[in-house]
């Protein structure tokens, strides 16, 4: 039985487009995506890409996503009960149960060429010189543990984004934009933990209607929580020593970005407030 090969270039370009550009990627050829992500996409960037492609791949891609849809119910995962494929695969966890079945799909969408005609692989196996290398920080005896994990989250952000992306504050923390949000990373001494938050609207009234709208983002989110403190709407993921390297912080960081700019002006057009915008050290409050 023939076996075939996944190209990057056969996924569609207007998707790649999306994707070089929310994981900031040099540009949409194939090599960019094959440095990022390997030669064959894993579980791994199903994770951190499933928003994305929920958004623009699956809502044009029908037969994909009833396909995936089908597979999901079967294994009672989600709100069973919902019969648009659409809806319902957003109420499905971001789970490795999830993940298999799309990065299947997604596997057969990069294995056909312009006529859909899936492409034949050479009988050699190829061996992905390309798969990153798992970079996390090492805590020595003496070390303050604080410290170094700043230190990594800064050195591991400035060797992905623009320089003038970054802003650190007089506490250490990093600043970045998130569109029309604002995001900060920061490392927490007790426990210790990497927090990943971003600021999307302040001066918002509380109201039933606000939480009610909360706990349905929150059923849906593929990481984290987005709730209202003090007048802000957050959206927040932490990370743990033991899961932090290099890519889960992207992954996180990247996530956080997209979904804060996502959601700030879908919620403010429904509930008020005002939006953070691009002034940084003024909006993002310590929360």
């Amino acid at each position: 039985m023939p076996r075939f090969r996944f190209q990057w270039d056969n996924i569609d370009a207007n998707l790649r487009e999306i994707l070089a550009k929310i994981f900031h990627l040099q540009g949409v050829a194939a090599a960019h995506f094959v440095t990022r992500f390997g030669k064959r996409p894993n579980q791994e960037f199903i994770q951190v890409a499933w928003p994305l492609l929920l958004d623009h791949w699956l809502v044009m891609d029908k037969n994909a996503s009833q396909r995936i849809a089908e597979a999901m119910r079967m294994r009672q995962v989600g709100d069973i009960s919902i019969s648009d494929d659409m809806i319902y695969l957003r109420s499905c966890r971001n789970s490795a149960g999830l993940r298999d079945v799309v990065l299947i799909e997604f596997i057969a969408l990069g294995e056909r060429n312009e006529s859909g005609v899936r492409l034949p692989e050479s009988p050699a196996p190829i061996q992905d010189d390309t798969a990153p290398v798992v970079i996390t920080p090492v805590i020595s005896k003496n070390d303050n543990p604080v410290d170094v994990l700043r230190q990594f989250v800064l050195q591991t952000l400035a060797s992905h984004f623009e320089k003038n992306a970054i802003t650190i504050d007089e506490d250490g923390d990093i600043i970045m934009p998130a569109g029309s949000a604002v995001m900060c990373v920061t490392v927490a001494p007790e426990p210790l933990i990497v927090r990943v938050y971003a600021v999307l609207i302040k001066k918002i009234v509380r109201s039933s209607e606000l939480y009610e709208t909360l706990n349905h983002i929150n059923a849906v989110l593929q990481i984290g929580r987005m709730f209202e403190k003090d007048g802000l709407i957050i959206l927040e993921s932490s990370i743990f020593p033991y899961a932090l390297n290099e890519q889960s912080l992207l992954n996180v960081v990247m996530q956080v970005q997209f979904l804060a700019d996502h959601y700030d002006d879908r919620l403010y057009a429904s509930f008020g407030g005002e939006l953070i915008g691009t002034s940084l050290a003024d909006d993002v409050i310590d929360v």
